[in-house]
């Protein structure tokens, strides 16, 4: 067959220091822009800044060209890492801890040789006899299980969460069971309804007339505590992105994350990737700070999105504790979901870990991401592959009965010291009121964050 023959030439990988990256720049965004999943994390805007501030040194960026030279596949992977404490060493996808989307950038004509010429450039230049690939897309996963299945590798399933989202309902209509509401800062006791041709109000979908009344009476309260007139507003699109970047971490760092320690502004160098990451966001218009305020210009929540492509990213968010009976982080992630249909965008992505309660609840449906295995080498990466999930099994199963005889010791230790304090009529009634007031107050979407 000759060169010029169709699907004659195989793409051509390469594994690249990430640092110089400069001079993929263009190709790079040619391939964030087009790319079958939208992943900011991995894009040029918030890349660079992580490997510069966030300890990506020894980081190399696993690339794949088409037959045409345009950039098909673009990964961060670290090589010598310990996944999980397992005692084979592996190459991983490089993620830190304001990342929360493994998937590669990988264009929608990258297919199964493109992942075959990735797995062989990996076995040929890289260090490690396995290669893992965290939190990724499932279809992206069984693109890499036929690939290596076609070189005879193992690969194993290691985890998989169904993380909650929204997709964009293609009718554009809303449910006849639900009318459509006005905006959340606009409150009143009866919705109005509006022609079908109407956006769909997706909090109206999610929640029953009830519980949006709550949300409405919340408003109100809360509205009354800082003074009135408040509202929601769009930082970024204001001309105010730093000030609304600096507004919420300072939010943040007076909250139970600066108490704990977990605050980006009480580490200088998550400080400086977040600064620069927003920076280079909002200068491409990809950046959203969803701000409630006081009449004051006091901010009592904000709510950092990033938007690529045709995904909305729930990055960040934070609120002024103080407010914290009023639920304004709930609020607040309530009116970004009302207005995710003037976004155009098709998808919005909480970032949520599994399980938690508000993202749940407002958002029906679910994304499959998935950690995988690949052996990319006989011998050890073979072994590695196939004994990887009885091993986690076994050090799982280790952490939790540790947890668990932890947190029993704990529990004896603040048991109720003498019958005489446990009956005081005081402590009885302040009891009492915590234990009704915990089980009335709305949940805010802060609390199971990452």
């Amino acid at each position: 067959m000759s060169p010029s023959a169709p699907h004659a030439a195989r793409p051509a990988g390469q594994l690249v220091d990430a640092a110089p990256a400069g001079g993929l720049v263009a190709d790079w965004r040619d391939l964030a822009a087009r790319a079958r999943h939208a992943n900011p994390f991995h894009g040029p805007d918030m890349l660079p800044p992580a490997l510069r501030h966030l300890g990506g040194e020894d980081v190399r960026l696993l690339t794949v060209r088409d037959d045409a030279g345009r950039l098909a596949l673009l990964l961060p992977v670290a090589g010598r890492r310990r996944h999980r404490r397992l005692p084979v060493r592996a190459t991983t996808t490089w993620q830190h801890t304001q990342h929360f989307l493994g998937t590669p950038l990988v264009a929608p004509e990258l297919g199964v040789d493109g992942w075959r010429t990735a797995l062989e450039r990996l076995a040929r230049d890289g260090e490690d006899p396995w290669l893992v690939l965290t939190s990724l897309d499932a279809d992206v996963a069984r693109d890499v299980e036929a690939a290596a299945a076609r070189t005879g590798r193992s690969t194993r399933r290691l985890d998989s969460l169904q993380r909650a989202v929204t997709r964009r309902d293609p009718t554009g209509a809303p449910s006849p069971d639900h009318p459509v509401d006005h905006p959340v800062d606009h409150p009143v006791d009866h919705p109005v309804d509006h022609p079908v041709d109407h956006p769909v109000d997706y909090v109206a979908r999610q929640l029953p007339g009830k519980r949006r009344k709550e949300l409405r009476r919340v408003w109100r309260r809360l509205d009354e505590s800082v003074g009135g007139g408040l509202q929601v507003v769009d930082l970024a699109e204001a001309g105010h992105a730093d000030e609304g970047v600096e507004t919420f971490l300072r939010l943040e760092a007076a909250g139970w994350k600066g108490a704990d320690g977990g605050a980006i502004a009480h580490h200088a160098d998550q400080r400086a990737f977040f600064i620069g990451a927003c920076r280079a966001l909002h200068a491409r218009g990809a950046l959203s700070v969803l701000a409630l305020l006081a009449g004051d210009g006091s901010a009592v929540a904000v709510l950092v999105d990033v938007r690529e492509g045709d995904t909305v990213f729930t990055w960040k968010t934070a609120y002024d504790e103080q407010h914290a009976a009023h639920s304004p982080g709930l609020l607040l992630y309530v009116e970004q979901l009302r207005r995710f249909p003037d976004t155009g965008a098709a998808l919005v992505d909480t970032c949520a870990d599994p399980g938690h309660p508000m993202a749940d609840r407002l958002h029906p449906d679910r994304r499959e991401l998935v950690t995988l295995a690949v052996a990319l080498r006989p011998g050890a990466g073979e072994w590695a592959v196939r004994t990887a999930p009885r091993l986690l099994e076994t050090v799982d199963g280790v952490r939790h009965r540790w947890r668990a005889r932890h947190d029993r010791r704990a529990a004896d230790r603040t048991r109720a010291p003498t019958a005489a304090t446990s009956a005081s009529p005081r402590t009885t009634a302040t009891t009492a009121t915590t234990a009704t007031t915990t089980a009335t107050a709305p949940t805010t979407p802060e609390e199971a964050r990452p």
